[in-house]
């Protein structure tokens, strides 16, 4: 899943781009670009890639994604072809950080704005009633015209950035390699993307990486502070824990899902990057 970088028109009649976009499915390639985007679901479910968070969504979703920031959402397989009831329908917003001017951020009063944009470089999961109450003013800003539009759309953006309900997606480790362009390791975090619930031996990444493995384990090590297995099992871990918040997934179906294929191996690698077991985590996650 290669990101590709899609070049986005900076707005020159107003200062940002809003759309309803409807379809049988989101099936878009992995890319990214210059323009920050927020994103609400209004209809749809399936899977979300955010730099390396790898989560569900559904209806209610409501992301920031930050310049730069490989994304793309996939819709579940439909069970029907043809179905018309399998329609997905969002609402984008795509802006550049200085829509209203190269000095606009430095001032005081954007303090708090300027740190939303910081922490949409990882991608911001906006939640409970900070999202709701997002979706009512979003669905209102599309209707907007005029200067209403943009003094609405700022109120949306101070709100935001005061707002403490939210998470952030991508890890830090991935926005750091990300920015510093290393074609090897992006590389391999494509391939990790697409194949981190299979089987994957070194011999195949290092393959990736055009180089050989001794080779590649002290690159990969340099450039990243972590062994490549390290790695790996973060990605999975991450992944598992996702499928287990959802309660759709028993404890053994998320390890084998996320590509565990022993329990003991999984339950280990999971106390060791959780620092506790994925039953005491699957409690604790309840309620949520």
């Amino acid at each position: 899943m290669k990101a590709n970088f899609r070049k986005l028109e900076k707005p020159t009649e107003s200062a940002f781009h809003i759309k309803k976009d409807v379809r049988t499915s989101f099936d878009d390639k992995w890319h990214f670009h210059e323009m920050l985007e927020l994103v609400v679901i209004l209809k749809g479910s399936g899977k979300r890639f955010v730099g390396d968070s790898i989560e569900t969504f559904s209806k209610g979703d409501v992301i920031l994604v930050g310049k730069k920031l490989p994304h793309v959402w996939r819709s579940n397989p439909q069970k029907k072809k043809n179905s018309l009831k399998m329609k997905c329908s969002s609402i984008i917003i795509q802006f550049s950080p200085d829509f209203l001017g190269t000095t606009f951020l430095n001032l005081s009063e954007s303090d708090k704005l300027k740190k939303l944009f910081k922490n949409a470089e990882m991608g911001i999961s906006f939640q409970n009633e900070t999202r709701k109450k997002l979706i009512e003013k979003i669905k209102r800003l599309i209707e907007l015209e005029g200067m209403e539009r943009l003094l609405f759309f700022l109120d949306i953006l101070h709100f935001s950035s005061k707002s403490e309900e939210y998470l952030l997606l991508a890890s830090p480790l991935f926005k750091e390699t990300i920015f510093k362009s290393d074609l090897k390791i992006n590389n391999v975090f494509e391939y990790i993307m697409d194949n981190f619930s299979n089987s994957i031996t070194l011999d195949e990444v290092a393959q990736v990486a055009s180089m050989n493995k001794t080779a590649f384990c002290r690159y990969f090590k340099k450039r990243t502070k972590k062994t490549f297995s390290s790695f790996l099992n973060e990605i999975r871990i991450g992944y598992a824990c996702k499928l287990i918040r959802e309660e759709k997934y028993n404890i053994t179906e998320a390890a084998y899902l996320s590509g565990y294929n022993s329990p003991s191996h999984f339950n280990k690698q999971f106390r060791l990057i959780k620092k506790t077991s994925p039953t005491e985590f699957y409690k604790n996650s309840q309620g949520i």
